[in-house]
């Protein structure tokens, strides 16, 4: 008997949808580094040593862009699973989007959680009556303390995330969306006595 029906993407669709704006940046920039490129003369002979050390410069700058995207992008992923998982066990509660509000990567990722569980609405409703709207990009910190890009904890939580194991396990069996629980003994109860209720 399941349980729990639940919509099922494939992973590489819900990477994409976690990270769907620093996904865009990412392209953004691997076009602008093709512009600067094709700008500079091919051969180094036409350049004098100036618009050689500055040619090398920006372009070393806008080929590791994109590096700093996708790290990002990789973060945002381990805080959608992590979402995910607190939505499917507590339900909508306002106190799991308050650690994520100020960063707009991260209410995207849970704007994807939420979505894929069936509570995209009340989480977007959630985000607008805190004030949040799809032009506020920049976090909020970064108006308030900028200090903060130089921590060590920043750049761990933005771009070198520990990878997040999930406790739960959406897998497609037999041509039916349906879930397979990786979960401790006590949450095996706790569902028992859900279906015993039911």
């Amino acid at each position: 008997m399941r349980l729990f029906t639940i919509e099922n993407h494939y992973p590489l669709r819900s990477y994409l949808r976690a990270g769907y704006f620093l996904h865009f940046m990412t392209l953004a920039e691997l076009a602008s580094f093709c512009i600067a490129y094709s700008y500079f003369p091919i051969s180094f002979e036409a350049l004098t040593a100036a618009g050689i050390f500055f040619k090398l410069i920006l372009m070393s700058f806008l080929a590791v862009l994109p590096l700093f995207s996708q790290l990002d992008a990789r973060s945002r992923y381990q805080n959608y699973k992590q979402l995910k998982d607190q939505l499917f066990f507590y339900g909508f509660d306002k106190r799991i989007f308050k650690p994520i509000l100020l960063s707009r990567c991260q209410r995207d990722a849970a704007m994807a959680a939420a979505g894929e569980l069936g509570y995209g609405n009340r989480c977007r409703h959630y985000f607008r009556t805190c004030g949040y709207r799809w032009y506020h990009l920049v976090p909020d910190f970064i108006f308030r303390a900028p200090y903060l890009l130089l921590t060590r904890a920043f750049w761990r939580r933005t771009f070198f995330m520990p990878t997040y194991r999930p406790r739960v396990d959406f897998k497609m069996m037999a041509g039916n969306v349906q879930l397979s629980l990786k979960v401790s003994p006590m949450m095996k109860r706790r569902f028992k006595t859900v279906e015993e209720k039911l």
